[in-house]
């Protein structure tokens, strides 16, 4: 069940409630800019939380990092909501590829428990069934899967990111963020020169540490990877993996099926109006199934059940196979053309 909306202010200590807002003009530059925002684009109260909840443990683990490395040299303030509100207030931590996978685990959150509704725990057999496999390879990659989405829960379940999840070029940013927001609480026992060298060490300690085979995408791409090579990434697979809500693997999977990557599946399973049939086209799903799928995922994303399986049913295999070369682009090209606003006839997605 999804949850209601959270109150934008939360009580306070002793009974009060703590303000939820600055008063006066300081409001009025962000004002504009939220009021004319895309109301379907923007966050709920829920993804806001979470993704916060995120980003905040995130922060917390590689400060931890630090703070362990520079041992004796450790800043005297280990405040880690202070650090997070400097680093959040300065934009530092306004990392598209970071907000980009906190928004993707949000949406994973909320489109799983959707799913997940009415189903019992004690239903949830289908990673688990695998571990057991014949297939030593898709033993191995369901077990993979399963500690790495453990290590991913925290102490309430909830949804959280590791540092290995972040891309290479995330990790360098976050962490040089994180060296210089610790950078004035060295002063107090360092020299400024002997701090920025500290510093730099340390930086470049925590990331020698970081592995991006450890993703948690790539947990799924070896699964569907493994079951792909054993010949059984068949329809069973897509109804498992969507009777018992496992979002992020039905798309992997679908994907795979397509040809295309975990990105444009995901985006296309989650975005409706269309794009959900042609993810199914492109995975080549009978109708039969689609119409399931359909009448699951649709209204999550706000579409309409019925004009999804109309366009199921009424897509050329022309676009289709259009589509599908589109998709294949490197997506830096596609960014930079829907950047230039070129329509080169091939823009169907």
């Amino acid at each position: 069940m999804v949850p209601v909306e959270w109150p934008i202010a939360a009580a306070g200590e002793g009974g009060g409630r703590d303000p939820a807002r600055v008063a006066g003009r300081v409001r009025l530059r962000t004002a504009r800019t939220d009021f004319f925002l895309d109301p379907s684009a923007r966050l709920t109260e829920q993804e806001r939380a979470l993704m916060t909840g995120m980003l905040t443990g995130l922060v917390d683990s590689v400060a931890d990092e630090f703070r362990v490395i520079l041992a004796g040299a450790e800043p005297a303030n280990d405040d880690g909501e202070q650090l997070f509100d400097s680093l959040r207030s300065s934009g530092l931590l306004d990392i598209p590829d970071l907000i980009h996978l906190l928004l993707r685990r949000a949406e994973e959150e909320r489109v799983s428990t959707a799913l997940r509704s009415g189903v019992g725990t004690g239903k949830l057999r289908f990673l688990q069934s695998l571990v057991s496999d014949d297939d030593s390879e898709v033993s191995a990659a369901a077990m993979a899967l399963i500690l790495a989405r453990g290590r991913r829960r925290d102490r309430f379940d909830g949804p959280r990111i590791i540092f290995d999840d972040l891309s290479a070029e995330a990790a360098a940013s976050l962490v040089n963020a994180i060296a210089a927001a610790l950078r004035m609480d060295l002063f107090m026992r360092l020299s400024e020169g002997e701090a920025d060298e500290r510093l730099a060490s340390a930086a470049q300690s925590v990331l020698s540490r970081h592995d991006e085979g450890n993703r948690l995408e790539a947990r799924l791409f070896d699964l569907a990877h493994a079951l792909d090579r054993s010949s059984r990434l068949d329809e069973k697979v897509i109804l498992s993996c969507l009777h018992e809500g496992e979002a992020s693997l039905l798309a992997e999977v679908l994907g795979r099926r397509s040809g295309i990557g975990l990105d444009d599946s995901w985006e296309l399973l989650t975005a409706g109006y269309g794009k959900l049939a042609l993810l199914l086209r492109l995975g080549g799903v009978s109708r039969s199934i689609a119409g399931e799928i359909i009448a699951r995922l649709a209204e999550l994303s706000g579409s309409d059940p019925e004009s999804e399986i109309i366009a199921f049913d009424s897509m050329a295999e022309e676009e289709v196979d259009r589509a599908r070369g589109w998709l294949r682009l490197d997506p830096a090209y596609r960014s930079a053309i829907d950047s230039l606003a070129v329509d080169n006839g091939q823009r169907t997605v």
